[in-house]
């Protein structure tokens, strides 16, 4: 059986996610795992995907049926199990790969690939709002099966929370956060999520990690992968996509772009894209940390009187 060389990068990510030793000895039983799950499911393994933290993904091929495919082995067997539930749910909308083979025991999953399978990163064209929305709006098609037991958004966003602050305190940051008032900003976001949580009226199954990096391109629609997982409010799904982008086309914009979409209401999905584009303010991220500036020095502080 002819396994692919496991990536540096995906080295690195998986021993600083797990720690040395923890680490090391997943990666060391990996091209095992890789294997077996081959030769059980009938694939033929072509390469290893070089990025992510929580898993390894092989491209491969199943050799009965000539079908491009995707073999995910999770580093967490419950996490794995809660992403292959969502996103054979998914699929249900034609909003996601579909799930080929299951291993309940090891959350190891097989699912179809999309071709082309490049990463949707959105430029400056109002059409990839309306790609995002139409996707938007397959996550959330009637009658779907029932999802898996999921967090609640509110769990979500204190990670993210909890993230934001330390990379505010960093010091190699200290000049970036100093100059956009970073720390007022963040306890202001934190009083407007708290707001936002509170008066969420129809929770829905969210993606919950729903930017550009986990959409790809499919054959005339975008599809979703790599689900984190939450119950909470669609604006907050549609506000991260919103807030993390490189393209030209601003922040400002896109929320003209998505003001009419059926699930979402604009004050909002305006509110949440200030939480968020805080949160996941990176100073060393350019142009995505311009834009986040320009966004969030635009906002007033009484931001949460409009929700």
């Amino acid at each position: 059986m002819n396994v692919p060389t496991i990536p540096e990068r995906l080295e690195a990510a998986i021993i600083f996610l797990r720690g040395e030793d923890d680490g090391r000895a997943w990666l060391g039983a990996l091209p095992a795992q890789l294997a077996a799950y081959a030769e059980r499911w009938g694939l033929d393994l072509e390469s290893i995907a070089d990025n992510g933290a929580m898993s390894c993904c092989a491209y491969c091929t199943v050799v009965e049926s000539g079908h491009a495919a995707v073999l995910k082995i999770p580093v967490d067997i419950e996490a794995g199990n809660t992403e292959m539930q969502m996103i054979d749910r998914w699929a249900a909308g034609n909003a996601a790969p579909s799930v080929l083979q299951h291993d309940v025991d090891t959350g190891v999953f097989l699912m179809t690939r999309i071709v082309p399978g490049t990463v949707a990163w959105p430029g400056g064209d109002s059409a990839e709002s309306a790609s995002y929305g139409l996707l938007l709006s397959r996550l959330n098609s009637a009658d779907l099966p029932e999802p898996p037991a999921l967090k609640d958004l509110a769990d979500v966003v204190q990670m993210r929370m909890g993230w934001a602050r330390e990379r505010f305190d960093d010091p190699r940051f200290a000049d970036s956060i100093q100059r956009i008032d970073g720390n007022r900003h963040l306890a202001d976001a934190r009083v407007v999520a708290d707001e936002l949580l509170r008066t969420t009226e129809r929770p829905r199954v969210l993606h919950a990690d729903l930017q550009a990096k986990n959409i790809l391109q499919g054959p005339g629609l975008w599809y979703t992968i790599d689900p984190l997982g939450a119950i909470g409010d669609v604006n907050a799904e549609a506000a991260l996509w919103v807030a993390i982008q490189d393209g030209p086309r601003t922040i400002a914009e896109r929320l003209v772009d998505l003001a009419d979409h059926p699930l979402l209401t604009p004050n909002r999905l305006l509110a949440w894209t200030y939480v968020l584009a805080v949160a996941e303010y990176r100073p060393y991220l350019q142009p995505s940390g311009e834009r986040i500036v320009e966004f969030i020095e635009s906002m007033d502080r009484g931001i949460a009187a409009s929700i």
